[in-house]
């Protein structure tokens, strides 16, 4: 059965690649504790990882943000530290506070500047009680799923991104942002998308008003702020946004806020 499949697997090389390819293929040397091909058959559950993975895959994020937290809970991240115990000649400190080991638990948890993200996007609450879990951060991760809706998990996910996406910057383009714009930047993006989602989706038939109101840029010399606000009664916030234009129309300012708490349209404008 092994020269069978050895030899479909020859036939298949040959038609794949040219004849002088498939020979430099064929003839290079096995390593030195190998000295037959053996067919293997892994079983599939040896990998499987016990968790809330069904929660995770329905939280309220883009696939790619849902797609980070599963590679973080399968141990696929290549944190220095992975790449350390993986063989890879590097070093393991933290590239972005250059003091602690960079493993998961410290790059989105227990690092300084991503506790300051997490207070940043609003989701100081949720930082505790994570900070609170014993264990690995699949560990931490999976008792969010388990205790926080679909739309504060894929809030958290967003902010994962934002926080790997910054960790990346710095060490292949030497770009930094502060933990601030991180955290805006994973709030913002996941608003984004949260109400496009929400426009798209079969189960809602609300169409908004079509409006005749047009922006008219203020006099000259003066600022004109624009703002507004969403309520979110099932995950109890609120947002808020301000933005500040020039007598150009050019921007010149700007905040998100979020509040844990479901205030009046009254309020959230104020």
């Amino acid at each position: 059965m092994v020269d069978n499949y050895k030899a479909w697997n020859i036939a298949k090389i040959r038609m794949l690649f040219p004849y002088h390819v498939v020979e430099r293929n064929m003839a290079t040397p096995l390593i030195g504790s190998v000295y037959e091909d053996k067919l293997y058959i892994i079983r599939s559950d040896k990998y499987h990882v016990e968790g809330n993975w069904k929660e995770m895959w329905k939280s309220h994020a883009p696939h790619k943000e849902r797609r980070l937290f599963w590679r973080l809970c399968r141990g696929c991240l290549p944190t220095r530290c992975r790449l350390f115990e993986r063989n890879v000649d590097c070093e393991i400190q933290c590239p972005l506070c250059e003091e602690e080991v960079e493993d998961d638990v410290h790059t989105f948890f227990t690092r300084a500047s991503a506790l300051s993200s997490w207070q940043t996007v609003g989701l100081s609450s949720v930082m505790v009680f994570a900070a609170c879990q014993q264990g690995s951060a699949t560990d931490r991760v999976f008792a969010l799923c388990r205790n926080e809706d679909y739309e504060t998990i894929g809030r958290v996910a967003s902010l994962f991104w934002s926080i790997w996406h910054n960790r990346n910057d710095k060490i292949w383009n030497d770009n930094l942002r502060t933990p601030s714009q991180v955290g805006r930047d994973a709030f913002d993006h996941w608003s984004e998308w949260f109400v496009v989602h929400k426009m798209r989706s079969p189960d809602d038939h609300y169409a908004p008003p079509l409006s005749t109101d047009r922006w008219e840029k203020p006099r000259l010399e003066w600022l004109k702020c624009n703002v507004d606000a969403a309520f979110f009664v099932d995950s109890g916030g609120t947002t808020m946004s301000a933005c500040f234009r020039n007598s150009s129309g050019e921007f010149t300012a700007g905040f998100t806020k979020w509040q844990h708490m479901v205030l009046s349209t009254e309020e959230g404008e104020a």
